[in-house]
Formats: structure tokens, sequence, C-alpha cells
């Protein structure tokens, strides 16, 4: 007798469907794994830049403080100078700016670390007395802002004093880690 096969029951070229459903899933697979390791790299790239203008700006930060004591010291009204953009005499050159400042120290101009590049700023903080130009409580504000590739990065930092007695500390040429003062009135004197 004869038997009627129906096409459900027909098993021929199942394997076929079946290699083909499992190509499709190891194809999405593989596919995630590339998007995902490309996004890795990415933020990887991205945090390495961020810290090198990270960096940077520390860097400038600490430049601007050690000039703007420099500068304290050697004119105690050299800081209402250079927020109102008066011209003032440093290292025998007429400087108006911070920038101007830094050029006397950095003969090139630049203010670079490796390729990345910082610019500072500095204004009066809030004295109290209604005048961003006028600093009364030997106190300022320093703006480092560093640049890397499409990195940026900024710092604002608090200022204070200037002169023998607000020397900014710095690390020794052994790199010890141990922090010195540039004077021994620093060291007596506690800063904020």
């Amino acid at each position: 007798m004869l038997k009627i096969t129906s096409i459900i029951k027909n098993q021929q070229g199942s394997i076929i469907v079946i290699a083909m459903i499992i190509l499709v899933l190891l194809t999405i697979i593989g596919i995630s794994a590339t998007n995902m390791s490309t996004t890795e790299v990415q933020v990887s790239t991205n945090a390495l830049l961020h810290n090198i203008a990270f960096y940077a700006a520390d860097s400038g930060i600490e430049t601007g403080r050690a000039a703007l004591n420099t500068i304290k010291m050697e004119d105690a009204g050299a800081w209402d100078n250079l927020l109102q953009g008066n011209e003032f005499t440093w290292n025998g050159e007429q400087v108006d700016t911070l920038d101007e400042v830094l050029d006397v120290v950095d003969v090139e101009g630049g203010r670079t670390v490796g390729q990345a590049t910082f610019t500072l700023t500095v204004a009066d903080n809030d004295d109290l007395d209604d005048n961003g130009e006028v600093d009364t409580d030997d106190t300022v504000l320093l703006t480092s802002t560093a640049t890397y590739r499409n990195a940026t990065v900024t710092i604002e930092t608090i200022v204070r004093g200037g002169g023998e007695a607000y020397a900014q500390e710095h690390y020794n040429a052994g790199s010890s880690g141990d922090a010195i003062s540039e004077s021994v009135a620093a060291a007596a004197n506690e800063r904020w």
C-alpha cells in the first residue's frame, strides 16, 4: 500500500534552515561584539584625551600661581593693574595681561604641555566691594583652560596672598613627594 506523506512530516532540507538560523545568530553576535569593542576604544580614547587636557590645565594653574606670586612680590598693586588691564612693569617690560607676563617667563610664548595648550585668566573674587577691577582682600580667581584635540578642560582656583608670606609650594628635584616651601616665612604661615 502506498503511503501519502505530508509536507510537514517531510524533513528533507531542514538542516539547511537550522544552519541558516545559526549563521544569522552568529552574525548578529559578531556585529554586536564589534560595535561594543569600537565603543570601548572610543570611550578609552576620550578618557585619555580628557586626562591629557586636565593635566595641561593643572600645569597652567601651577604656572599662573607662581607668576601671580612673583608679580605680587615685586609690586603689591600689580594685581589691581592686572585686573584693570592697565600696563605695569614686570621684569623690565610693560605688560597688561597674565599671558604677557607668561610671555616674559616663557620666551617661546606658547602655553604648551606636550601637544596640549592652556590659557590663563585672572578675575577678582567676590570680595564684597562691588568692583571687579580692584582687589581688596588679596584673593583672585585664576582660571586655566586647556585644549587637546577635541577635549577641553577648565580649572578654576583661588589664589590668596602673594609675596613672601604666601609663597607657593612645589616639589623638590629629587621627586621624593615631599612638598617644600619657597620661603621660610611660608612654612610658618597657615594658608587656606
